[in-house]
């Protein structure tokens, strides 16, 4: 049942009230890009951010950009963040899913990206080449 009232001038639905609580609860749901960055970044061992922006091969001034919520995460710097944190399929999702993003299974590259992750390959270059040998000469390196 839904109540709804009035409090302080403000009309108030009970079930939305509910709702939004309920969905606010799990922080990999309700979390920003960044705040979900950092999460995984504590969870996978990275201490200094320039150890990851490196290994992504992401310049200091982009990640200076993209945690200062200046700009938006291009889905290439996703897929390159994902790679260097060696996160799961499920983190992966979810870390796109943040910037606006979806590994389509309808995209062969997006497939290639799958399959990486899913078979661990965390590795750019290696990343890199199986998309050249696919015929994406777009690589994820640019």
């Amino acid at each position: 049942m839904i109540i709804d009232y009035y409090y302080k001038g403000v009309f108030m639905n009970k079930g939305l009230e509910e709702y939004i609580a309920k969905h606010t609860k799990n922080t990999e749901k309700s979390s920003s890009f960044v705040d979900y960055l950092y999460e995984l970044m504590d969870k996978c061992g990275y201490d200094n951010p320039s150890d990851l922006y490196n290994k992504a091969f992401i310049s200091r001034q982009l990640w200076s950009s993209l945690i200062s919520n200046k700009s938006n995460p291009s889905l290439n710097v996703c897929i390159k963040l994902a790679l260097a944190l060696g996160v799961d399929s499920h983190e992966c999702k979810y870390l796109l899913k943040k910037a606006g993003y979806t590994l389509s299974s309808a995209n062969k590259y997006a497939l290639i990206i799958r399959y990486a992750i899913e078979n661990k390959i965390y590795d750019i270059f290696e990343v890199n080449n199986l998309l050249i040998e696919n015929g994406y000469e777009d690589s994820i390196l640019k």
